[in-house]
């Protein structure tokens, strides 16, 4: 892993831990109040691949209300090197999971699940409009996305990736 003297400034700015962490969380709370569960661990790495990416996250619906399979299917170009992009996340995402333990934000439950904890943070809350809070929006729809699904397997197959 670069260290951050030695990234991008781009990089630096968009894909810091903190930033991704916001993402990481909303999808986390979203995912825990439609199921009553911890996000397992592999959905995790599909949050940033989809919501980072500019076209997937300006063509999804504004609301949790239309499926994510239906979606899916009415926007297939969406999974265009879907697969690319996630790969080049994963150390970005398990870097923003590293930071996040620190942090003491989220923890491994005993199934293996990502778990919130209640912290003491910065309120980010208003951010109402602009990339930021559309990100913020776009990654609470896919934490609802994955809660209504029943299988890991599923959403991934659904993306066209395996874990």
């Amino acid at each position: 892993m670069k260290s951050w003297q030695d990234k991008p400034v781009e990089v630096s700015y968009l894909l810091n831990p903190s930033f991704c962490g916001e993402l990481f969380r909303r999808s986390m709370k979203k995912y825990k109040n439609v199921t009553s569960n911890n996000l397992p661990y592999p959905l995790i790495f599909l949050i940033l691949p989809i919501v980072l990416h500019k076209v997937t996250r300006d063509k999804m619906p504004s609301t949790a209300r239309k499926k994510m399979h239906t979606w899916l299917q009415e926007n297939p170009e969406v999974k265009i090197n879907f697969a690319k992009r996630a790969n080049n996340l994963v150390p970005i995402t398990k870097e923003t999971i590293i930071f996040l333990l620190q942090l003491n934000a989220i923890e491994i439950d005993d199934k293996g699940n990502l778990k919130l904890k209640n912290y003491r943070r910065k309120n980010i809350t208003s951010q109402k409009e602009g990339e930021v809070a559309n990100c913020y929006r776009k990654a609470e729809i896919i934490g609802h996305w994955f809660g209504k699904m029943e299988k890991v397997s599923t959403i991934y197959t659904m993306w066209g990736v395996r874990p």
